[in-house]
């Protein structure tokens, strides 16, 4: 069969592309930076920096939910310009914070910023290119950001190393200034596409929403389908997702190996995102949501075979070998799942809670990015790669039971690939 729905011109693609760029980018700047930034120019202790990223990730959780809801009511176009706003807003304030207190309402700022856009970037990305278009949209996402945060985080890098104290700054400002950027951009999308006429993709496209127009409000942890979803994003994330910024550092260094060879494992990964994404796309068109997201995870199990293997192996060169080949490896299962997870969602939300439904798997990323470390690191620190290992092979377990259900009679429609109106069988 042929998915030519990847294949069509996009108008505002390439503009979107663009801003998204933009604030990654920015992201990128501080990504190195951050905690750096806190602890040797503001000079806060162990526990302020904690205290920091936690705020950060309460303020998302808890503005999350309320960011769906707007968006059911007046359309997701509104909230997430406002979310960048509010980013750009705690990154400004970060910038002229020069006590631990003042660091408070940044975090807390930028992490109602960041809660706020993820929980309505699906609804808004089905609103502007259409659901048949959302994975190739998404995977486009997925490769900008892993160019634009690699040399974001190398430029940023050199910033603060030739320029000091300045470099700092300079980065904080950037990164804030991104996030107006792209909140110009959403401006651009918001008026091409006007008012959302009501929540759900267009009605005439093949892979819209499945209809429920009389269920509004918020997703019922009764559907069973809503209970499937949330429990295979939170597997993706926990024990996939969150993985290489976190946790993999951390064995790595465990197994002895220096900070450069760590970073050239995560620059691996980088670079096999980049250089698989627009294949895994093709694969993802042709075998369809459930059974590409169902390869992703056996594939991350092959890399926790190399990554094991670069634990126990002798010799420092095998281990950072095994190590790269994990990092490629690794992004394979990244590149089948960034175009999947979120199309998956709005076939399996009713029309009148597609909003709900990503606000709350939006939701459930973001509590599995901030659990993973808690749960993973004292288990690598206390029982070794064997006990990580097994950890992991449970949760991918998870993650496949989830997907397996999918297959069951009721959700056979979402296993299918979704072809485009103008794709032939």
């Amino acid at each position: 069969m042929k998915a030519a729905a990847g294949r069509q011109p996009l108008p505002l693609y390439t503009g979107f592309l663009t801003g998204w760029g933009a604030t990654t980018f920015g992201t990128g700047l501080m990504l190195p930076l951050t905690v750096a930034y806190l602890r040797e120019v503001l000079g806060l202790p162990t526990s302020g920096v904690s205290l920091y990223f936690a705020l950060f990730a309460v303020a998302g959780l808890a503005v999350n939910p309320l960011a769906g809801r707007i968006g059911r009511i007046h359309g997701p176009g509104l909230p997430a310009i406002g979310a960048t706003v509010l980013q750009a807003a705690g990154a400004a304030w970060l910038a002229l914070a020069d006590s631990m207190a003042a660091t408070v309402p940044a975090a807390c700022l930028s992490g109602a910023g960041t809660g706020a856009y993820y929980a309505v970037q699906t609804p808004l990305l089905t609103k502007v290119f259409g659901t048949s278009h959302l994975s190739r949209v998404l995977s486009g996402q997925h490769r900008v950001s892993a160019l634009t945060v690699a040399v974001g985080a190398l430029l940023g890098g050199q910033a603060v190393e030739h320029l000091g104290e300045g470099g700092y700054t300079l980065c904080v400002v950037a990164n804030a200034a991104s996030y107006l950027l792209y909140g110009a951009t959403l401006v651009r999308l918001r008026r091409a596409v006007g008012r959302p006429a009501g929540p759900g993709a267009d009605r005439e496209d093949p892979g819209a929403p499945r209809a429920d127009p009389g269920e509004r409000g918020t997703a019922a942890l009764r559907d069973p389908v809503f209970r499937r979803l949330l429990l295979l994003q939170t597997a993706l994330v926990v024990f996939g997702l969150a993985q290489v910024d976190a946790v993999v550092p951390a064995i790595l260094r465990n197994a002895h190996l220096s900070v450069s060879a760590v970073s050239v494992v995560v620059a691996c990964n980088t670079v096999g995102v980049i250089a698989f994404q627009g294949l895994a796309l093709r694969v993802v068109e042709r075998i369809g949501y459930v059974a590409a997201l169902m390869a992703a995870i056996l594939v991350w199990v092959v890399a926790m075979a190399a990554l094991t293997a670069a634990v126990l192996v002798p010799g420092t060169g095998v281990r950072l070998l095994l190590g790269a080949l994990f990092g490629l490896v690794f992004a394979v299962g990244e590149c089948l799942i960034a175009p999947s997870v979120q199309p998956l969602v709005t076939l399996a939300a009713p029309a009148a809670r597609l909003e709900s439904y990503a606000a709350a798997t939006s939701l459930a990323h973001g509590l599995g990015a901030f659990v993973a470390p808690l749960v993973l690191l004292p288990v690598v620190d206390g029982g070794g790669v064997w006990s990580y290992l097994a950890l992991q092979l449970g949760g991918y377990a998870l993650a496949l039971y989830a997907l397996l259900s999918f297959r069951g009679r009721s959700a056979r429609p979402l296993a299918a690939p979704v072809l485009s109106k103008e794709a032939p069988p």
